[in-house]
């Protein structure tokens, strides 16, 4: 539907695909901010303390591996150049 090839499909999207074998989120997707309010109550000085799946210091998420690498193709249709 996406002009994605099945091997494109896993490589970007095989975690989330899986994780839907179990069924949608409970939430629905509606985030409440309870881990920003833990925070505040709690008296942490960051909300890595309080969340259950935190990203790292700079910015990556481990158990989405993400950000991943993009195609020259994705950035082309963004308009998008990258200097080395």
């Amino acid at each position: 539907m996406v002009g994605l090839s099945k091997k494109e499909i896993d490589e970007k999207f095989g975690h989330l695909l899986k994780a839907f074998e179990y069924g949608a989120p409970p939430h629905g997707g509606i985030a409440l901010g309870i881990e920003r309010f833990l925070m505040i109550m709690l008296n942490e000085k960051s909300i890595r303390e309080v969340m259950p799946f935190p990203k790292t210091g700079d910015g990556r998420d481990l158990m989405m591996e993400a950000p991943s690498p993009v195609s020259p193709e994705q950035l082309k249709e963004l308009n998008i150049k990258t200097s080395a």
